[in-house]
C-alpha cells in the first residue's frame, strides 16, 4: 500500500477550472492518505485515477479555489473509495466528492466527514458510465450551508446523467445509497437525480434507505 501521512497538497493553478490538482493517483495500487491538506487553486484537490483501493482520512480540504476537491476519473473505474473523518471548507466552484466510473459491486463509504458549502454546491455527485452495480455507504456525516440562498439544485446527493446526449444511458437503480445519521438543513434535495438535457427527473432513481427505513424517490 503507497501511504501519505502529514502531508500538504498544495494545487497552484491560475483558476478553479485550470486543469491541475493537488494530488494525483494513478496505477492500480492501494492508496492511504492520512492527515494531510489539500489547498491551493486548481481543479481538485485529489484526483483518483487508480484502480486500487483508496482511503482519505483524517484530512482537510480547503475548498474554496477548487472546482471539485474530489474527482474520480472520468475513463477509468474506481476500486472501493473511503473517506473518513475529514472536513471540508469553503465554498467549492461545483461539488466536493464526485463518482463517474465504478468497478462493479465496489462498495464505497463517506464516513464521519463534515461539510461547509454553499447552496451551489452537491455534497456529493454521483454518474453512472459504465452502469456498474456499487454501494454507497454514508454515515455520521453533517453538512450546512454557510452562503447563497436555495434554489431547485440544492441538495445533498445529485445523481447526474451526462451521457443522454450521446443516446448512452446512465442506469442509476443499480446503485445502493445507504444513509445513516446524515444531519443537514431542511432546504433542498436529500437526492435527485438530473438527465442532461431535461433537467430533474422524477425516474431513474437508486435504492435508498435512510436509518434502515426505504425511501422511495428524493425525500
Amino acid at each position: 500500500m503507497l501511504t501519505f501521512d502529514g502531508c500538504v497538497f498544495s494545487a497552484a493553478g491560475a483558476s478553479r477550472k485550470a486543469q491541475v490538482f493537488g494530488l494525483t493517483l494513478n496505477g492500480a495500487e492501494d492508496v492511504l492518505i492520512n492527515d494531510c491538506t489539500f489547498n491551493g487553486t486548481g481543479y481538485s484537490g485529489l484526483l483518483n485515477k487508480t484502480t486500487g483501493d483508496v482511503t482519505v482520512k483524517d484530512c482537510k480540504f480547503e475548498c474554496d479555489n477548487f472546482y471539485n476537491p474530489i474527482e474520480g476519473s472520468q475513463t477509468v473505474a474506481q476500486g472501493a473509495l473511503v473517506v473518513e473523518d475529514c472536513n471540508f471548507t469553503g465554498t467549492c466552484g461545483n461539488n466536493f466528492i464526485n463518482f463517474y466510473q465504478v468497478q462493479e459491486d465496489s462498495v464505497h463509504t463517506i464516513k464521519g466527514c463534515k461539510f461547509h458549502g454553499s447552496t451551489s454546491n452537491n455534497v456529493i455527485r454521483l454518474s453512472n458510465r459504465n452502469n456498474a452495480e456499487a454501494i454507497f455507504n454514508i454515515e455520521d456525516v453533517t453538512y450546512e450551508f454557510t452562503s447563497g440562498e436555495p434554489n431547485e439544485y440544492t441538495g445533498f446527493i445529485l445523481c447526474q446523467d451526462y451521457t443522454n446526449r450521446t443516446g448512452a444511458k446512465q442506469d442509476f437503480s443499480k446503485y445502493t445509497i445507504n444513509l445513516n445519521n446524515v444531519v443537514g438543513p431542511e432546504e433542498g434535495h436529500l437526492v435527485y437525480v438530473y438527465e442532461d438535457g431535461q433537467g430533474i427527473i422524477t425516474t431513474n432513481y437508486p435504492v435508498i434507505t435512510r436509518d434502515g427505513q426505504p425511501l422511495v424517490g428524493e425525500e
